[in-house]
């Protein structure tokens, strides 16, 4: 069962183990088959492919449920009103067969806090537009905790910048070596999270199927 859904407000705070545990709950409460681990202490066998990072709030998020059982659409039609404020089901899906989905692209979105003057959010736009229309390398330092940090090269990770004096979109790759964190898109705009209006938005991610 693929289960695609938002998460909004404070519960953007939550981890991505934190989620996987709401999830369970719901889900053992629903009453559907859902498929067991082995073991003196079982759990659901369920993943998120691509955890939202803490902070950020997301209009697709995807869970995945291994069922041991025969579902139907409206056996599952009861988990939307078992979710807590800030969580809602988009859509449910049944694959007749597991289908392995790969992101490769996501869509993030800042929106400009009342007080912090349009000039200023432009000119940072502009910048950053200006850069990845250049050749020149976009060169941050990503923290690795424990460790001393590695060098990583912006342009590899960042695909789009556009948006307004409201909000910013920023279009980033996913490939096999990861993808930007929010706290280097915030570090290339020149803006903290006190100036915006609410949390990172993740709004679109794409997937490949195989």
């Amino acid at each position: 069962m693929l289960i695609v859904f938002s998460v909004r407000g404070d519960l953007c705070f939550l981890s991505h183990r934190e989620t996987l545990t709401m999830w369970s709950r719901i889900l053992a409460r629903s009453g559907l088959p859902v498929c067991y681990s082995g073991g003196f202490n079982p759990h659901p066998r369920l993943s998120i492919p691509l955890p939202r990072p803490v902070g950020v709030e997301s209009d697709e998020e995807i869970l995945l449920v291994q069922l041991e059982g025969d579902c139907s659409a409206s056996d599952a039609e009861g988990l939307g009103r078992m979710l807590p404020a800030g969580c809602a089901v988009q859509r449910i899906e049944l694959p007749a067969m597991p289908v392995r989905r790969v992101p490769v692209r996501a869509d993030y979105i800042f929106v400009r806090e009342e007080g912090l003057p349009e000039d200023f959010w432009l000119g940072r736009l502009e910048d950053c537009r200006r850069q990845l229309q250049s050749a020149e390398p976009i060169v941050q330092r990503r923290q690795i905790p424990g460790k001393s940090g590695k060098a990583v090269d912006l342009r590899e990770y960042a695909e789009e910048v556009s948006g307004d004096s409201e909000r910013i979109r920023l279009r980033c790759r996913i490939t096999p070596t990861g993808t930007l964190r929010p706290e280097e898109m915030l570090a290339w705009l020149g803006i903290g999270r006190m100036e915006l209006a609410g949390p990172p938005q993740r709004t679109q991610v794409v997937w490949t199927h195989n």
